[in-house]
């Protein structure tokens, strides 16, 4: 039997992450010097109303010990195991686990383990972690699944916009003064990412035009595969989540839409209010609905 395993950052809902048994490494949410691992001793509604109450949380990799346990008790079971890792380029995430996976290979040879470097994050780790766990309960080979997911991670798309610049401006993204004129103006800038790193494609002002503009891009980008499950995470703002919803439902033909909240650690970079939209731009020959 193979184990899908993903890290805390992967928005995939629990209803879904129960049914496959995808097990979860904790990232670490720091809040006024106090550290809690994320979405285990602390649920993700308490680090946003942490951030209402103007309070910065702070985000590190994983514990390596807390990979080790997990992936140990993985082996004790004879389990095969495949983590699927936040993106490189924005956490030492896959570093760190790769190291600790690398010294249980010398020690455990009968059991297969892969690391891979998503390139993602959100809901589009979590459209990937879904089709691994439905293609392993089709009875696919561990080198087969392997394959499909290096297949999904080239064509797996997130288009975004975030809607309060001051959560940019506080984490350093942006400076002060391209923060206060973008307020002043209304700019809401539309990202996606690229090889693992998020790029602003777009800046539009309002946030209506915002939300058409990440339509028109998803409903351009999904042309070859719009009969697939698209994801649709939300920092705290289920109300813009389902507006979006409800545009990709009438717009997109055949689209099943999966929607959820984003986790701790993305969340305290773009602040409240983003909201993404998540899927493959082409068609995954194994995909299952």
């Amino acid at each position: 039997m193979t184990k899908i395993i993903v890290d805390s950052t992967c928005d995939l809902p629990d209803e879904l992450m129960k049914k496959y048994d995808i097990k979860t490494l904790p990232l670490i949410v720091s809040l006024n010097g106090k550290e809690f691992l994320d979405k285990v001793s602390i649920k993700v509604d308490d680090v946003y109303e942490a951030m209402r109450k103007g309070i910065w949380p702070k985000t590190s990799q994983p514990n390596p010990l807390d990979a080790y346990n997990l992936f140990k008790d993985c082996i004790e079971k004879g389990e095969d195991f495949i983590f699927l890792s936040f993106s490189s380029k924005l956490s030492g995430t896959y570093q760190t686990v790769y190291g600790v996976v690398e010294d249980l290979k010398r020690q455990y040879k009968g059991i297969k383990m892969e690391v891979i470097d998503t390139k993602s994050g959100s809901l589009a780790t979590g459209l990937i972690a879904l089709q691994a766990s439905k293609l392993l309960e089709a009875g696919r080979s561990f080198e087969s699944v392997i394959n499909t997911i290096r297949k999904m991670i080239e064509h797996i798309e997130h288009v975004f916009t975030i809607t309060d610049l001051n959560w940019l401006i506080k984490g350093g993204r942006i400076s002060k003064s391209q923060g206060i004129i973008g307020s002043m103006l209304d700019i809401k800038p539309i990202l996606h990412v690229n090889d693992g790193i998020m790029e602003v494609i777009q800046k539009v002002r309002g946030k209506k035009k915002a939300l058409k503009t990440v339509m028109d891009i998803v409903e351009k980008r999904i042309k070859r595969f719009p009969n697939q499950i698209i994801g649709i995470s939300h920092a705290d703002d289920i109300d813009t989540a389902k507006e979006i919803q409800f545009m990709i439902e009438s717009r997109i033909e055949g689209a099943k839409v999966i929607v959820s909240k984003i986790g701790s650690v993305l969340g305290s970079h773009l602040g409240i209010g983003g909201v993404g939209v998540f899927f493959f731009n082409d068609k995954i020959e194994t995909y299952i609905d």
